[in-house]
């Protein structure tokens, strides 16, 4: 059985990110989905962390795949716009660059006292007290660079979409939400150069990377994992009582997923998860969802079969036409001229002003297609139908990747070995530093007991000078007294000197 690793996601968002959506209007709420879908219902999404777990275990970075018995599938651009309900073709991307507390504090209208101590991220509760109530102006109108009631409506739904998009799309382990999604959701809000924004594959590279990472030893997953759970409950448990005949625009297909997966009979644990999607029949899996549209998918660019994504974490490279059963289509073998893979990871997660391979970035998204030789089949889209070639290349990139698998073993023996002997080296250096400490203690300490035998030697010749001052001699005058006491305090003065 499967033993994956322990991941740590966004199970349950603070009782201020779930209580923020009542305060708002349906009118409010209907303004911010436009740029960031129904995001106030992830909410409802009830998850645990095993599935992602078992996803994370199966991924394949090299492919950007998750490997499901003897099948590929992946997150698609379609299938996270249409879960959203939000653009990708004609739209501008987002560069998510790294922000400072004070930019955070230009875009939503506080002052930077208001976010003392803040590194990089600043506490729900915060915006929550000054934005969600509708008496939050007034109740801290001291803490905003503005006067206007007005000018605070509109901040607020911009915060309200930061806090959204910190939490579910953007999440941090430590639930506060990143400087960063604030210049995000305004760009969205606002638009770049008259255009509009997508964060669609935004959040399909941080999810991606966060696979990624999480594959190569990562803790934390820093990505939608929400997104990726409804995902694949709605390919592996969705429930065959519900109607196909739902419709792909304008409908709420965040706050309805519940009523349309079975999740009562989830597996209780990862490795139980795992051995359920490495046993799925084709006929299991629903190919493709109920909110993909399948009629102009992304399937290449003008140049390229491979599609660069710019996330907040990284860049990865994706390669929609691996993928061509998720989108209503026949499967054939992918061009193997598009087989190496990009991956980039932004260190520490902070994106950098000068972005790597940024014109191919916005070259590729510029210029994304569809492939018109590549007919959508709507009487097979549920097939899962693939061709005789394709399943020969994913049987060879199957044996590729189990080859594969021996060697990432040994290299991860290899790294522990690496780090057994840092700890050696470290420690043996730890302990000369000690020994020497020991030594230079002990020099010290014989000095200091010489100086404390030389300081009782001369107490003992001022304790005996003083016992000869208390004895007066015989006919002694007054002078001569005088001056034998004067002559004892210059000694003793002279003596406590030499003790300092």
């Amino acid at each position: 059985m499967a033993c994956p690793r322990r991941i740590y996601q966004l199970l349950i968002p603070s009782t201020e990110v779930q209580q923020w959506p009542t305060f708002m209007l349906p009118s409010e709420l209907h303004q911010v989905a436009q740029f960031l879908g129904p995001i106030g219902d992830f909410r409802e999404i009830k998850s645990n962390n095993y599935l992602v777990e078992a996803l994370v275990h199966l991924w394949d970075p090299e492919f950007t795949a998750f490997r499901i018995g003897n099948r590929q599938m992946t997150i698609t651009l379609e299938e996270v716009a249409g879960l959203l309900g939000l653009p990708t073709r004609g739209t501008a991307l987002v560069f998510p660059f790294a922000s400072d507390k004070a930019e955070f504090c230009q875009i939503i209208g506080l002052k930077e006292s208001v976010l003392r101590g803040s590194d990089q991220g600043v506490a729900v509760n915060i915006l929550f007290e000054r934005f969600a109530p509708r008496d939050g102006f007034e109740r801290h109108v001291t803490d905003f660079v503005f006067t206007s009631k007005a000018v605070w409506e509109r901040k607020r739904l911009l915060v309200y979409g930061v806090v959204m998009a910190g939490t579910y799309l953007f999440p941090r382990k430590d639930q506060k939400i990143a400087f960063k999604s604030a210049k995000i959701v305004n760009d969205l809000f606002l638009g770049i150069q008259g255009k509009q924004c997508s964060i669609v594959p935004t959040i399909l590279a941080d999810i991606f990377l966060a696979c990624t990472g999480c594959r190569k030893g990562e803790k934390f997953f820093h990505g939608a994992n929400l997104i990726l759970y409804i995902w694949a409950t709605g390919h592996f448990k969705r429930q065959a009582s519900v109607a196909d005949s739902l419709p792909v625009v304008g409908y709420n297909w965040v706050i309805t997923h519940p009523k349309r997966v079975n999740e009562g009979d989830l597996p209780k644990n990862a490795s139980e998860c795992v051995d359920y999607l490495e046993t799925l029949q084709d006929f299991n899996i629903r190919w493709v969802l109920d909110w993909t549209d399948c009629f102009e998918p992304i399937l290449r660019t003008k140049e390229s079969e491979r599609v660069l994504l710019l996330g907040t974490q990284g860049i990865i490279s994706y390669t929609p036409k691996r993928f061509l059963r998720q989108l209503g289509r026949i499967q054939g073998p992918p061009p193997i001229s598009e087989f190496s893979e990009v991956t980039i990871f932004f260190d520490q997660g902070v994106c950098p002003k000068e972005i790597p391979m940024k014109s191919q970035i916005t070259e590729s998204w510029r210029t994304i297609s569809d492939d018109r030789s590549i007919r959508y089949l709507p009487e097979l889209k549920q097939k899962g139908v693939m061709t005789a070639p394709y399943e020969d290349w994913l049987k060879d990139s199957t044996t590729q990747g189990l080859q594969h698998e021996p060697y990432e073993e040994i290299e991860k023996l290899r790294a522990i070995i690496k780090a057994k002997h840092m700890e050696v080296v470290q420690l043996k250096k730890s302990i000369e530093v000690h020994k020497g400490k020991a030594e230079e203690n002990k020099r010290l300490y014989e000095k200091e007991r010489e100086r404390r035998q030389e300081m009782k030697r001369k107490c003992g010749e001022l304790y005996d000078q003083a016992e000869r001052v208390k004895m007066p001699y015989a006919r002694e005058s007054k002078d001569s007294v005088l001056d034998r006491l004067r002559n004892f305090g210059d000694l003793v003065r002279n003596r406590l000197h030499d003790m300092m």
